[in-house]
């Protein structure tokens, strides 16, 4: 759209513009002393935003847990003690053994020359108790993410469009700075290590073996001298006790003879001897060891970092150019810029 104004000198014009803020056409007068052109082009694009950076990588899981230690197996129980050994013709029982269950001797048969019988042999140990394994170490932790990337600027803004009129150009504003991106945020801590396995309890340890019997006692002929009755002498004592992580008891002693024989008697024999007591179990083996823990998973990504807009252009220069050159009653294109204008200032003659 032209908007004009005009002066006049009596019934002729003496000078007149026109102001374009659109793209119109400018019909030259016919008689025409001097011609100016002012006007302005658009102001300049604002810049673009910039990018932001990318996130972080994720940092890296933790180690895995240690293996538990293996469990270990207490030695079995040891065996009983055995039993005393019979005596032979009567005499005092053996003593008992010093180990567990170790009996004391029996007393002595009452059948002349014959001797008493070995104890009997112990029980065997009882199992050892097992120990149960150790538990797994923990798994460490995870390490921290990485730092994000760092962002980019964006493009700067273009230079406004001109305007124009009779060859004389306006040009534009200039464009505005681009924006800046912010970095990326830092990915996630990796995920610890998962702990260890337990390790496994031990084999219990065996029993130990039976304590052996005692000895039996024995007896001896061997009368006083003859002529008148006599009475038997006693036995001999019992043997020692059998053999065994803890010694046997001593054997019984002898007791006197009772029995009246003219010929000599047949002595009496002490008591056996007690048992002795069994040997220790075995140790029990060890367990194994707990398994390995897994490793911790890495961290998640960082978030991409946030943009910043671009800068505004600036405003166009308005500018005259006097002492345009035309042609009278021809017509001419004018182009205005958005925001922009051309007027055109005449006199004639």
């Amino acid at each position: 759209m032209a908007a004009g104004r005009s002066i006049y000198r009596g019934n002729m014009q003496a000078a007149a513009s026109v102001t374009f803020n659109t793209p119109g056409t400018f019909t030259s007068p016919a008689r025409l002393l001097s011609v100016s052109v002012e006007g302005r082009g658009a102001a300049g694009n604002a810049g673009n935003s910039g990018n932001g950076g990318t996130g972080g990588t994720g940092g890296a899981g933790g180690a895995a847990g240690n293996r538990g230690a293996a469990g270990s197996g207490n030695p079995g129980n040891a065996g009983s003690g055995g039993g005393g050994g019979g005596g032979s013709d009567p005499g005092n029982p053996g003593q008992p053994g010093s180990g567990p269950s170790g009996g004391g001797g029996g007393a002595g048969y009452n059948d002349g020359e014959s001797s008493g019988g070995d104890g009997g042999s112990g029980g065997g140990g009882n199992p050892g108790s097992a120990n149960p394994g150790g538990g797994g170490g923990g798994g460490g932790a995870g390490q921290p993410g990485n730092a994000g990337n760092p962002g980019g600027p964006g493009n700067a803004g273009t230079t406004g469009q001109p305007s124009s009129a009779l060859g004389v150009t306006f040009t534009g504003g200039g464009g505005g700075a681009a924006g800046s991106g912010n970095p990326g945020n830092s990915g996630g801590q990796g995920n610890s290590g998962n702990s260890g396995g337990t390790g496994n309890p031990g084999s219990a340890g065996n029993g130990g073996p039976h304590g052996n019997g005692g000895a039996s006692g024995w007896n001896q002929h061997g009368g006083n001298p003859g002529g008148q009755p006599a009475h038997d002498n006693g036995g001999y004592h019992g043997g020692s006790g059998g053999s065994g992580t803890h010694p046997g008891g001593h054997g019984g002693n002898a007791n006197p003879g009772s029995h009246i024989d003219y010929h000599g008697g047949h002595n009496h024999g002490g008591g056996g001897a007690g048992g002795g007591s069994g040997n220790s179990g075995n140790s029990g083996n060890p367990g194994n060891q707990g398994n390995l823990g897994t490793a911790g998973s890495t961290g998640s990504s960082g978030n991409p970092g946030s943009s910043n807009p671009g800068q505004p252009g600036s405003a166009a220069t308005q500018s005259t150019t006097p002492g345009v050159s035309t042609t009278p009653q021809t017509s001419y294109p004018i182009s205005v810029a958005p925001g922009g204008f051309v007027t055109i200032s005449w006199s004639s003659q």
